[in-house]
């Protein structure tokens, strides 16, 4: 079992990447074809905004570039092919699973 967290480049290849582990049955419902678990981060924010007292912004809100995701793989001990490069490790982690 690992637990990996991988950034990719927007939401809609990271629910690529995702939804090929899943297979649909015979009554059209999804179904998860590996044992893990993915946890979607989305965009992590980087700088708060600031707004004045009218609410105008002053400082724009800066978001991460990339989508990330968390995920506990259960029976596997490294990353399945074609995620490997998507790999990262935050220096400064907002949470921890263990």
């Amino acid at each position: 079992m690992i637990y990996k967290r991988y950034e990719f480049n927007d939401q809609e290849q990271a629910e690529e990447k995702i939804d090929a582990f899943f297979d649909v049955d015979e009554d059209g419902n999804k179904v998860q074809n590996v044992k893990a678990a993915f946890i979607k981060l989305g965009k992590f924010v980087l700088e708060q905004g600031e707004y004045d007292e009218e609410g105008e912004e002053v400082q724009p809100l800066v978001l991460s570039e990339g989508y990330a995701v968390d995920v506990l793989w259960k029976e596997l001990d490294e990353s399945p092919y074609g995620w490997k490069s998507y790999e990262v490790e935050p220096e400064k982690p907002k949470h921890k699973i263990f």
